[in-house]
């Protein structure tokens, strides 16, 4: 089984969780950013990977490349010969596909446990056991994500 998908857009870090005297909770945009991949991926993907598989994930981000830039340099951009060297970092990336991804859950105060509010690719991103982040310019900024079976090799 294999789910390929594209999220429209600059890609976006996973921002530090904020803490006020009420509680914790995630910045809107991280928030905001976790609920477009989940909708991205579920529509692209009609069912869920079991809890016991072993799951390789390839995430390739891709930047707009700055207007500002000569041609000559925009030219070694797409060719993969200049990188984005920019936040947000390769690992906050992974960090917000990877929990947007995640099933979205909220705590029942009544039943005293988590309720699963919508579905999500996998049950839990503990099944990824091989991860690659790649980040490159590009014409359009997006991020495509790409999730199979690992196979062990």
């Amino acid at each position: 089984m294999r789910v390929e998908f594209t999220i429209k857009g600059p890609p976006v870090g996973k921002a530090r969780p904020r803490v006020t005297r009420t509680g914790t909770f995630n910045p809107p945009k991280s928030d905001h950013y976790e609920k477009l991949v989940r909708y991205t991926a579920i529509n692209s993907f009609n069912g869920c990977f079991e809890l016991d598989e072993p799951l390789d994930v390839k995430i390739v981000a891709y930047f707009e490349i700055p207007k500002s830039w000569s041609k000559k340099r925009k030219a070694r951009c797409l060719a993969n010969q200049e990188l984005p060297i920019k936040t947000p970092d390769a690992d906050n990336i992974a960090k917000i596909i990877l929990d947007g991804m995640n099933p979205d859950k909220k705590r029942n105060k009544q039943l005293r446990k988590m309720v699963e509010l919508m579905r999500g690719v996998y049950r839990d991103d503990r099944q990824v056991t091989k991860l690659l982040v790649v980040k490159r310019y590009a014409d359009r900024p997006r991020v495509e994500v790409r999730i199979k079976r690992d196979m062990g090799n």
